[in-house]
């Protein structure tokens, strides 16, 4: 084991469709600043990582900061939650938005994000004025 291995993790959840240079900045920021490292959920229906993942992952093995990744092809925000309160070394939670992780959730009367013991980070891209969706 490494015995500069952080106690502290952030919590990086990524959908396929939602992968952007600025969500993988902030999450690695955080991971920088806090002196943490990197678990990464992705929710992915292929079996290859997104390419911007992908790349991500590289650059995160070329600057050896610690990471580790799990693909799953159903990822909801009760998955998120249940896994950062169960692991008390998660300090913060990364992910793109709070909108379509909505449409993914089987119990929409619920909120999972209000049960989160640790800070929830969102890092959208800016919306385009006038862009549906």
């Amino acid at each position: 084991m490494d015995s500069r291995k952080s106690p502290r993790k952030i919590l990086l959840a990524v959908r396929e469709d939602g992968v952007d240079a600025r969500l993988l900045a902030s999450a690695r920021s955080l991971c920088q600043r806090m002196d943490a490292e990197l678990d990464i959920l992705v929710r992915c229906t292929k079996d290859a990582l997104p390419a911007e993942l992908g790349e991500f992952i590289r650059e995160l093995r070329a600057a050896g900061l610690p990471y580790s990744l799990s693909q799953r092809a159903d990822l909801r925000r009760r998955d998120i939650v249940d896994y950062a309160n169960g692991h008390e070394c998660i300090s913060s939670v990364v992910i793109d938005s709070l909108e379509g992780w909505e449409t993914v959730a089987a119990d929409r009367a619920s909120d999972p994000w209000a049960r989160l013991a640790c800070p929830l980070v969102t890092a959208a891209p800016p919306r385009t004025p006038g862009a549906s969706g």
